[in-house]
């Protein structure tokens, strides 16, 4: 799931904010959380699966309780997705509103002289392919290799399968 895919929800938002205060029981967000949003603690369960399928949200159990944290893991993947995004506005093409100018990063390359295909800046290439002494025929690739005749074998009626069964050419 797509870090952003995870917080897209207010619910989930505010569980991510809850548990960056430190670790939180199941409950204790089920009443924070249920109070504020008027969802119920189904909901909530729910929310947290989610965010713990998203590598957000570690749970452990100890003796009746789920105490839930945030990984490390989660925040990272957060921070690349942003980061990308740092990147991808960096080199944007297109007017810049905030410096008020056009922005092409394309447009500052360094311009090498072409060098034409033909005409007088190119040197002839006669002579480059080297010399063909003789020819060899290696035949057509269209040819097909020669047919087997094929081997002949007489005709010798079935066996029959019981000894007493009578023959035909008998």
């Amino acid at each position: 799931m797509h870090p952003f895919e995870a917080l897209a929800d207010p619910v989930r938002r505010r569980i991510v904010d809850i548990l960056a205060s430190g670790e939180h029981t199941a409950g204790q967000l089920a009443d924070v959380v249920g109070r504020e949003f008027r969802i119920s603690r189904t909901a909530v369960s729910k929310h947290v699966r989610l965010l713990r399928d998203a590598g957000y949200v570690d749970g452990r159990a100890e003796e009746n309780w789920r105490w839930y944290r945030l990984t490390a893991e989660g925040l990272e993947s957060l921070e690349h997705a942003v980061s990308d995004i740092r990147a991808k506005y960096a080199s944007a093409i297109g007017w810049d509103a905030d410096a008020r100018r056009f922005r092409d990063p394309l447009a500052h390359l360094p311009q090498y002289p072409s060098v034409p295909f033909r005409g007088p800046g190119r040197p002839s290439q006669r002579g480059r392919r080297g010399i063909q002494t003789s020819f060899v025929d290696r035949g057509s690739p269209d040819d097909e290799a020669p047919v087997p005749p094929p081997i002949y074998v007489p005709y010798s009626p079935p066996r029959p399968w019981r000894a007493d069964a009578p023959r035909l050419n008998a």
